[in-house]
C-alpha cells in the first residue's frame, strides 16, 4: 500500500538550521593523515621510538652497507633524543612535546665512514600520479659541510642537490613532476662520506594543495556541504597544542596521543599539519562556522582566554597582534567553543566530576568572555544521567548548549531475513535516538540516553526556562572507522539528517555535528582519489533543505516505512521533498498531496538507490518516473532501501 503525505506549503515550522548539519574534523586514525593532508612523507619528523637499527619508524638505510649488516658497518643510524620542552622553546626540528617526557626531541642521524660512500634515509610506497607537479622540503644540517642529494624514485627527474653544514639547520626546497603514476615510488636523501648528516624534517606536497590539504578531499566537503565544522576533537582535544600551530607548519612538534583510539594509524603522533590559521582558513573556504574544542585536559583559564584573543581579538591586543603578525589582521570571530571533549566519561584527562568539571569549565569561560563576551559556549558530555544533573545545578550560567553523543550499532549481518531484521534495527535508531526515552521504570544507566531524555533532564533542572541548548556534537555508527560503510549506513544518516530537519526546534537542538566525515564514514580517501561513501551521498541529498522553511508533512498510515521530509523556499515558493525508503526488500508506492498553492511541477529529481545493502556498497543516481495528476498528486515508487530528492516549482516560473 502506497503512502499519501500531505503538505500546504503556506504552513510552515521555522526554518531549518544549517548548524544542525555540521561535521567533525579530528585529528584521529586516517583523517588526516591518508585523508585530508594532502602530504605523502609517513612520519617526515621522526616522531615516536626507533626501530632497532636507529632509524625512525617507517624509514631505511639506502646507499653503503649500515652497522650490524655484517659487511663493515660503513654507516650508522641514531634517531638523536635532545633537549627542549615545548617546540616553542627547543630547537627548530627537533622539538617534540610528550606529556610522559617533557625532554623528548628528535632527529635523524645518518653517519657514514667510508670516504665516498653513499649513505642516508630513504621510504617506499609514495604515490605519485604522472603529469602533476610536486613540492618537497628538507631541514638539514651537518658536522661540515655536505652535498645532499634528493631523488623520487627510479625514472623520476634528475636528483636535486643542496649544501648542509655546521653552522645550523637549512631549509631546502625542490620540485619535480611526476613522469609516471605509481603507489610506489621512493624518496632518498644521501650524501658521500665521510660526515654526519642530519634530517630534522622531510616534506612532498602536490603542488596544488590547499595549505597543505588534498583539494579533492575539500572538494567533497563542499559537495556534502559544512556548514559548521567542529576541530580539533573529540579525544585528540585532549591532546592538542594550540600554541605549537603557531610555528611554521615544518617546525611544530608532533603531538602524542596518549589514548589508543585516536592515533594508531600513525603510531600515536600526529604531525601538526593543521593549526588555527590552517582550520580557520578551511572553514572559509568550505563556508563554515568554526566551532573549537579546548584541551580541558592539559591547559587551564589562561590558556583558552589566550586562544579566544588569539581569534577574536583585535590587532592591539597581545595575542591579536600575533595573529595580524602572521597575517590575519581581521579577527576571525569565531563564536562557538566547547568546554572540553567527553569529560564526562572515564577516558579523558582532567575532572570527571560533574562539580569538579564544572569549576574548570566555569573558570574557563569566565576568563573566554572577559576576552570576547559574545561567545556561544557548550559543556561536555557524560553518560549518566548524574552528569547532566550536576552539570544542570550548577548555579552560574557559564555555558549555552550542553553536549551530547550518539553512537549506534553496526551491522553484523547483511544477507537474507538476519541481515533484514539487522538492517531494520539500524533504521529505527533515529527514531528511537529522537523519539523515545531511555529514562523511566527499570532505568539502570547502561542504556544510552536520548534526546528526549537530555530535554527533560534540562527542563527538571533549576536552569530550566534559561534557553539551555542541546549540542548534538557527534554521531555516528560505532566504528565506522575501522571498516567500510556502505548502503545501510547510508540510509541510516539520510534518516537521522531527516530527523534533524524536524525534531530539533521541538527539542531545543542548536547544533548537530556528524563524526567524521573524512575516511571515518561519508568521504572514502585513496593514495590517488577520493570519493563520497553513501553516507556522504545523503548529506549532499539532503542539504537542499538548508536554511529553507520546514512544512509539515502528515503521513497516512501514520506508521510506514517512507520517511519525508518537505521545505519551501519563501521568496520562490519552491518546494523540496526528501524521501528514504527503509524497507531492505520491498519497494514502496508514495503520494504527495499538495494543498493551498498553485499547481507545482517537478524540476529535479534524483534517485539514490542500490541492489544491496552489504559493507562497501554505494548508491547509484537512477531514474526515477514522476507522476503528477490533474489534481495536483505527485507520485512515485521508490526501490527497496533508497533515498530521493525532487524539487518543485510554480509552473510556468
Amino acid at each position: 500500500m502506497a503512502t499519501t503525505f500531505t503538505i500546504d506549503p503556506r504552513k510552515t515550522l521555522g526554518e531549518i538550521s544549517p548548524l544542525w548539519f555540521g561535521h567533525n574534523l579530528e585529528h584521529t586514525r586516517s583523517c588526516i593523515w591518508q585523508g585530508l593532508s594532502a602530504q605523502l612523507v609517513r612520519n617526515r619528523k621522526f616522531a615516536g621510538m626507533p626501530q632497532r637499527n636507529g632509524l625512525a619508524q617507517h624509514w631505511q638505510a639506502v646507499g653503503s652497507p649500515s652497522a650490524g649488516s655484517g659487511r663493515g658497518g660503513e654507516s650508522w643510524f641514531l634517531l638523536e633524543m635532545l633537549g627542549g620542552y615545548k617546540a616553542t622553546d627547543g630547537e627548530p626540528f627537533t622539538a617534540h612535546f610528550d606529556p610522559r617526557n617533557g625532554h623528548a626531541c628528535q632527529r635523524q642521524r645518518v653517519e657514514c665512514f667510508k670516504a665516498g660512500a653513499r649513505c642516508g634515509i630513504g621510504q617506499r610506497g609514495i604515490p605519485l600520479v604522472g603529469g602533476r607537479a610536486y613540492v618537497g622540503r628538507l631541514a638539514l644540517r651537518a658536522d661540515r659541510e655536505l652535498e645532499v642529494s634528493v631523488s623520487i624514485g627510479g625514472k623520476a627527474p634528475r636528483p636535486a642537490r643542496f649544501r648542509a653544514g655546521p653552522k645550523g639547520w637549512t631549509e631546502h626546497d625542490f620540485r619535480f613532476t611526476a613522469p609516471e603514476t605509481t603507489d610506489d615510488a621512493a624518496l632518498e636523501i644521501a650524501f658521500r662520506g665521510p660526515g654526519v648528516l642530519y634530517v630534522g624534517m622531510a616534506s612532498l606536497l602536490p603542488a596544488d594543495h590547499f595549505l597543505g590539504m588534498r583539494r579533492d578531499v575539500v572538494a567533497l566537503l563542499k559537495e556534502m556541504s559544512v556548514p559548521l565544522l567542529r576541530w580539533p576533537g573529540g579525544n585528540f582535544a585532549g591532546d592538542y597544542r594550540w600554541q605549537d600551530g603557531l610555528l611554521p607548519v615544518d617546525r611544530r612538534a608532533p603531538l602524542y596521543s596518549a589514548f589508543i583510539e585516536t592515533l594508531p594509524h600513525t603510531d600515536w603522533y600526529d604531525t601538526h599539519e593543521i593549526g588555527t590559521d590552517e582550520f580557520i582558513a578551511l572553514c572559509r573556504e568550505l563556508g563554515a562556522e568554526p566551532f573549537i574544542t579546548l584541551n580541558l585536559s592539559l591547559e587551564g583559564p589562561e590558556e583558552a582566554a589566550a586562544w579566544v584573543e588569539y581569534c577574536n581579538g583585535g590587532p592591539d591586543t597581545p595575542w591579536g597582534r600575533r595573529r595580524a603578525e602572521r597575517g590575519h589582521p581581521e579577527p576571525y570571530n569565531v563564536r562557538h567553543w566547547t568546554l572540553g571533549n567527553e569529560m564526562g566519561y572515564s577516558h579523558m584527562r582532567g575532572p570527571h566530576a560533574p562539580g569538579d568539571y564544572g569549576a574548570l569549565a566555569a573558570a574557563c569561560a569566565r576568563a573566554m568572555r572577559k576576552v570576547s563576551p559574545g561567545l556561544i559556549l557548550t559543556s561536555s558530555t557524560g553518560w549518566s544521567e548524574q552528569w547532566y544533573q550536576g552539570l544542570l545545578a550548577a548555579e552560574e550560567d557559564y555555558y549555552d548548549n550542553i553536549s551530547h553523543h550518539t553512537y549506534d550499532t553496526l551491522m553484523r549481518s547483511f544477507e537474507g531475513k538476519a541481515g533484514a531484521k539487522e538492517f531494520r534495527r539500524l533504521a529505527s535508531r533515529p527514531d528511537i535516538v529522537f523519539r523515545t526515552r531511555a529514562r523511566g521504570a527499570g532505568y539502570t544507566g547502561e542504556t544510552r540516553l536520548t534526546m528526549l531524555d537530555i530535554r527533560d533532564l534540562i527542563e527538571e533542572s533549576p536552569r530550566r526556562g534559561r534557553g539551555i541548548g542541546i549540542a548534538f556534537d557527534e554521531w555516528n555508527v560505532w566504528y565506522a572507522w575501522y571498516r567500510q560503510p556502505g548502503v545501510a549506513e547510508g540510509i541510516y544518516a539520510a534518516l537521522m539528517l531527516h530527523h534533524l530537519c524536524r525534531e530539533s526546534r521541538r527539542l531545543g537542538i542548536t547544533i548537530g555535528c556528524y563524526f567524521e566525515p573524512v575516511n571515518e564514514g561519508a568521504i572514502l580517501v585513496e593514495p590517488n582519489s577520493a570519493r563520497l561513501t553513501p553516507v556522504g551521498q545523503a548529506h549532499a541529498l539532503v542539504k537542499a533543505h538548508h536554511g529553507k522553511q520546514l512544512v509539515e508533512a502528515v503521513p497516512s498510515p501514520a506508521e510506514g516505512d517512507i520517511d519525508l521530509v518537505a521545505s519551501v523556499d519563501p521568496p520562490t515558493g519552491a518546494v523540496t521533498l526528501t524521501a528514504v525508503n527503509r524497507d531492505p526488500e520491498r519497494a514502496r508506492g508514495v503520494s504527495v498531496r499538495i494543498e493551498g498553492v498553485p499547481a507545482l511541477e517537478p524540476t529535479e529529481c534524483v534517485l539514490l538507490a542500490a541492489e544491496s545493502y552489504r559493507p562497501g556498497t554505494v548508491f547509484t543516481t537512477m531514474a526515477m518516473p514522476l507522476r503528477l495528476s490533474a489534481r495536483g498528486v505527485l507520485s512515485f515508487t521508490m526501490p527497496k532501501h533508497s533515498a530521493a530528492k525532487i524539487a518543485l516549482r510554480a509552473s510556468g516560473r
